[in-house]
């Protein structure tokens, strides 16, 4: 099938859906549009008809990492990527999904989304009876630039790709504190036209149409968060109808065979050994030399803390993090920057319209970071106010 249809969602139901079928062989689109919500994606199942069907999600909703790993990476070393990614986020990370983008030697590169927010994508999808073949961020969605990063302009955001996997959203404002946060211009490959920022050599490339420009890049690429416990039903469904009667012959004759109440201690006791067992071959995998294993989690995360496994930081980081949250709160406008590296933390000189602005603010940043408010004042009919941000997990 040389065409494919391509949607781009929003973090809710109730944000625009831009589409487009393209053509790959004839080079052309062949239909495209806006939808007012995802309540009206059932009117694109006649628009799908055989094509395969690529979705675009937002890249604010995924975290995107760079972890170190004791050793080379695979299939037994990569049962520590949860505890390393723990390190550096404040978000429980049994939440969410995790897909590795790419690894060389012990660096590995990972992208992670909420396990719900996963859920409701698919669901929307499976609600209006469209497949989904292919899901992945806007922003891996753009053109990789030779040198320094490719942009976007979409609405009131700016989509970024800074690398292979790694890519960030952000409002026109937040986007010129993070260029004036680098320690040298960063050349800006936009595909837009580049706004008056300063602390960047922006760069005109190709203009072209924004869904066309990510829908070529998305079926050029393999970045997939269709993985794992989201992998597209057909593959479960194969092996589903394989082990189906298997399994129900093996159910009934553990149910007569034993009462309910005893076959219910018998699985517990055995998952937690079968567990246990697991877990100690992993971690005997990983560091061979330990012969005494007493709390596995403990004494993998002192190992991870020897090797150096700290949790990133630098102001770039930290205001990637806050990106969602002042877009949250558009009224509110940093006007002074300061990062205290030693301390790890971030202090901002805000203004807004009033103090509903900045305690919304504080609220929300409050979810990833500790918040520290200090003199807030009305001057000249807009508020003044001081606030201290430190990553939770420093």
């Amino acid at each position: 099938m040389n065409e494919s249809l391509v949607i781009r969602l929003g973090t809710t139901q109730e944000e625009p859906v831009d589409w487009l079928v393209w053509s790959a062989r004839e080079g052309e689109i062949i239909a495209s549009g806006t939808l007012a919500s995802a309540h009206g994606l059932h009117e694109l199942r006649e628009r799908a008809g055989g094509r395969p069907v690529v979705t675009l999600v937002p890249g604010s909703a995924v975290i995107f990492r760079r972890v170190r790993l004791p050793g080379k990476y695979n299939r037994q070393s990569a049962a520590a990527l949860p505890y390393l990614l723990e390190e550096q986020i404040a978000s429980d990370v049994e939440s969410l999904h995790l897909v590795v983008l790419g690894h060389e030697g012990h660096e590995v590169d990972l992208m992670a989304v909420d396990s719900q927010q996963m859920r409701r994508w698919l669901g929307w999808l499976e609600a209006a009876g469209l497949g989904c073949v292919q899901m992945l961020p806007d922003v891996l969605a753009l053109p990789q630039a030779v040198d320094g990063w490719s942009a976007l302009q979409l609405g009131r955001h700016w989509l970024i790709r800074q690398g292979p996997h790694q890519g960030l959203v952000a409002d026109e404002a937040l986007l010129g504190l993070l260029l004036a946060a680098q320690a040298e211009p960063v050349t800006l490959h936009s595909h837009t036209p580049p706004p008056p920022l300063a602390g960047a050599d922006w760069q005109a490339a190709d203009p072209e149409l924004p869904m066309l420009l990510l829908a070529r890049e998305a079926l050029r690429g393999n970045i997939n968060l269709l993985q794992g416990p989201f992998r597209p039903q057909t593959e479960y469904g194969r092996h589903w109808l394989q082990w189906r009667k298997v399994l129900g012959v093996a159910a009934a004759l553990l149910l007569v065979t034993l009462g309910q109440r005893g076959l219910a201690l018998y699985q517990l006791e055995g998952q937690d050994k079968a567990l246990k067992g697991e877990i100690r071959q992993v971690y005997t995998r990983i560091f061979p030399g330990e012969s005494r294993i007493v709390n596995v989690r403990s004494q993998m995360e002192q190992h991870l803390r020897l090797l150096g496994a700290a949790p990133q930081s630098g102001v770039l980081l930290l205001l990637t993090e806050l990106a969602p949250v002042f877009a949250e709160v558009p009224g509110l406008k940093p006007e002074v920057l300061r990062f205290d590296a030693t301390r790890g933390e971030l202090r901002l000189q805000v203004t807004a319209p009033g103090f509903t602005e900045i305690e919304r603010f504080r609220e929300l940043a409050g979810k990833r970071f500790e918040v520290q408010q200090g003199e807030v004042r009305s001057h000249e009919g807009k508020v003044e106010g001081a606030l201290v941000l430190k990553d939770k997990s420093s």
